[in-house]
């Protein structure tokens, strides 16, 4: 975890200035974190140097935006939302139209690959931005 100014704990580590919204939670599940791990790294890939533990790419959504999925050996889990999600000006939100959906969905196919119930309780829904 990183550790804001604020004494809040946030899941990125980039060196550059990304904005991101998160949505954290639990793998509720007897597995371990190891099995759990083996079972995500087979159906998706695994970003390195971007997440202080694992982040999987979930999926990749319009302009430079990235849905990931982190989890921790303690099993805390967090979906993030990151990159460039709004639009410029007059335009609409391209990706937050959708986002409830998107995740919704996502978090039933990050189940089911994951083999464990993912219960996502905590909502971080302020544009953050973590870097220098």
């Amino acid at each position: 975890m990183y550790l804001k100014a604020d004494g809040t704990e946030v899941w990125l580590k980039s060196p550059l200035r990304v904005p991101y919204l998160t949505i954290s939670g639990l793998i509720d599940s007897s597995d371990s974190y190891g099995e759990i791990r083996r079972r995500l790294c087979r159906a998706y890939k695994l970003l390195y140097g971007i997440a202080s533990d694992d982040a999987f790419i979930v999926k990749e959504l319009q302009g430079s935006c990235l849905l990931l999925f982190c989890a921790r050996a303690d099993k805390n889990c967090a979906l993030i939302l990151l990159g460039k999600f709004y639009g410029h000006g007059n335009q609409k939100p391209h990706v937050l139209e959708s986002l409830v959906q998107t995740i919704v969905s996502s978090t039933g196919e990050i189940s089911r690959e994951a083999g464990a119930v993912l219960r996502f309780e905590v909502v971080q829904p302020e544009l953050a931005m973590c870097g220098d």
